[in-house]
């Protein structure tokens, strides 16, 4: 199977260049076509403000102008990895790429303040970066080709922190839209949603502003302003769907309990032989040895089973082909949806076992029907505990 950066299109593809506070850093190709394009635009506005530049002068100018906003939004992204580390979050990485760039972790027990925080610092560098850039205009007031990159990279600093601030996701504004709802309804679907829902009305004022100004104006818009507001609203638009989609599987996930999905299991006692596994549906279903004794639970392995010539399994006990069932595979019957999907997708098996209270197992949970039940498609026998039959010895209660 090919990875996922080699699955990504050529103009789409990650390049490492190393790490930022022990964060590995890397740049999409689509920047450096976009870095292109910036070059060839801005190099002859570089000229007109500066026209005792040559145009290779000006482009080379233009083109330290893409690496200082470049800088910036790295800048911005490392707040996001350093802020997610601070409140125990892992496994950040960052890209930058076409339509800026975005910093990617695991969000370990998320909460609206911690999704907060990360959201906030990332803007509130900029702005910050774009205040220092004032302060030393105001000092220095440089002119020429230091003025020009200096007041460049003010105002992009001002503008990216702003523009992330706007209420729709995926912008930080919206992130924080979705934290505040979040904390609202107690619910972090319904944060999601809402955080859409304001992305999707922020494209359709944005559109009826300009739309309203060519009216006014009689003025049409150039190609390079339609350009960038197709670069700029196409995404929010395309990432509000994609939120409310997400949202609204996030709150399936919410209602989901492990008692409602519970498939029938075999129970035996640990001394079961393979024999009995294999009539009690181990190749199809699952069966499970219980220890009195020791506690825990034993998960016989089909895969195992298989290796058993069927001369042998009738004096084989079963527990040599079973494996313990760790923690992680191992849930009460009241566990929330997010424990349910995180211990499924763990699951070597592709299932999880329900116990009660009392630690008894009453059934199982497949990777497919949870899968099945948060896109709402939810499909096959439910049951519970199924004791198999077992010569000579009492069914396990």
């Amino acid at each position: 199977m090919p990875s996922a950066t080699q699955s990504r299109p050529w103009y789409d593809r990650p390049l490492p260049i190393g790490t930022v506070a022990g964060v590995p850093v890397a740049v999409s190709t689509s920047w450096v076509l976009i870095t292109i394009a910036m070059v060839i635009v801005f190099a002859p506005q570089v000229q007109r403000s500066l026209p005792y530049l040559p145009w290779v002068s000006a482009a080379g100018v233009a083109l330290v102008y893409t690496l200082i906003l470049a800088v910036s939004v790295l800048l911005h992204e490392v707040a996001h990895a350093l802020a997610a580390r601070a409140v125990g979050w892992t496994g950040s990485r960052i890209e930058i790429t076409l339509w800026g760039g975005h910093t990617s972790f695991e969000a370990e027990r998320p909460t609206p303040g911690r999704s907060l925080v990360v959201s906030l610092v990332g803007p509130a560098v900029n702005l910050v970066l774009g205040g220092l850039g004032l302060a030393l205009q105001h000092a220095w007031s440089p002119f020429g080709v230091p003025g020009l990159l200096l007041y460049m990279g003010i105002w992009s600093n001002l503008a990216v922190g702003a523009f992330n601030l706007l209420p729709g996701l995926p912008l930080d504004g919206g992130r924080i839209v979705e934290s505040a709802a979040w904390k609202a309804t107690g619910s972090e679907a319904r944060g999601t949603i809402a955080a859409g829902w304001a992305g999707r009305v922020l494209v359709v004022l944005a559109v009826a502003v300009l739309v309203w100004r060519v009216l006014s104006t009689r003025e049409g818009l150039g190609l390079f302003t339609l350009a960038i507001v197709a670069l700029v609203l196409v995404p929010l638009w395309t990432g509000a769907g994609a939120s409310l989609r997400h949202g609204r599987l996030r709150r399936r996930l919410e209602a989901m309990r492990a008692s409602e999905l519970l498939r029938p299991v075999a129970l035996l006692p640990v001394g079961a032989p393979v024999a009995a596994a294999v009539a009690a549906g181990v190749l199809t279903g699952t069966v499970v040895l219980t220890r009195p004794a020791a506690g825990g639970l034993l998960r016989v392995m089909p895969q195992a089973v298989h290796a058993v010539p069927e001369a042998l399994r009738a004096g084989t006990p079963a527990s040599q082909a079973a494996v313990p069932a760790d923690d992680g595979a191992v849930l009460g019957t009241d566990a929330d949806g997010d424990a349910l999907a995180r211990a499924a997708l763990a699951s070597v098996s592709g299932t999880v076992l329900v116990v009660d209270t009392a630690g008894t197992c009453v059934g199982a949970v497949s990777r497919e029907d949870v899968i099945a039940a948060v896109e709402g498609r939810v499909e096959g026998e439910r049951g519970r505990v199924a004791p198999a039959p077992h010569p000579g010895r009492n069914h396990p209660q």
